[in-house]
């Protein structure tokens, strides 16, 4: 499971148990984080890709709750779905 700086949202997503898809809003991810997001979350949708492989610990912290990106609305709020 992933522990770095984006874990909170891993230990979110994770507790979601029932839902197959979640929609939060930016500010909602930010006080689950407890730290707002960097600027290139709100202007590049490349930032909410499901890498894979990479280094990317924010695409990690999803990938690992057994989550991804499905609907990416910029500088407003993502859907993740359950995988």
């Amino acid at each position: 499971m992933y522990n770095g700086k984006y874990s909170t949202l891993t230990d979110y997503l994770t507790r979601q148990i029932a839902a197959k898809n979640k929609s939060l809003t930016l500010a909602e991810i930010e006080d689950i984080l407890r730290f707002k997001l960097p600027t290139s979350a709100y202007k590049y949708s490349a930032w909410w890709a499901n890498e894979e492989d990479g280094n990317h610990s924010h695409a990690r912290s999803w990938r690992s709750a057994g989550w991804k990106t499905a609907d990416v609305v910029l500088g407003k709020r993502v859907t993740f779905i359950k995988e």
